[in-house]
């Protein structure tokens, strides 16, 4: 079964945005099985410099802030004299928690390429011939994570 086109260019998005590897285009179109422009369409497109730019947030800070969120409209709710929710706050509870769940639940590409590139990059110092042998099998694991 072929890749499915938007998991492709998820992977190549978190290339893009890993900051310590700093690949370039051409970097991330061979790892990625596709062509250098259609990296750069995609960079360009979804605004993936800007992106690059910005404070890269963890999975687990996300959680934490939306947890926050929930706390602070929950407190908010509390505090007042009709202790029930109105709809509009209902309907942002269900999107808070819906989220949450999503995000403690489900293993995301971000995520194995994040373990990847994790263990890599503790392989490197002390093996780096085995570091470079071990690269296009991660790149091909990640890819399998994708179809």
């Amino acid at each position: 079964m072929p890749l499915k086109k938007d998991d492709v260019k998820e992977f190549a998005k978190m290339l893009f945005l890993d900051t310590d590897q700093k690949l370039s285009q051409k970097e991330i179109a061979t790892r990625c099985h596709v062509r250098p422009n259609t990296v750069g369409k995609w960079i360009k497109d979804g605004g993936w410099e800007r992106l690059r730019k910005s404070k890269l947030v963890t999975r687990q800070v996300m959680i934490s802030d939306l947890y926050d969120q929930l706390e602070w409209l929950n407190d908010d709710i509390k505090a007042r004299d009709i202790k029930v929710a109105t709809s509009k706050e209902s309907n942002t509870i269900a999107v808070l928690t819906s989220a949450i769940k999503k995000l403690e639940t489900e293993t995301s590409i971000a995520e194995v390429y994040e373990v990847s590139t994790g263990f890599l990059e503790y392989l490197k110092p002390i093996d780096f011939e085995l570091h470079k042998k071990m690269l296009p099998y991660f790149d091909g694991f990640i890819n399998s994570k994708i179809t």
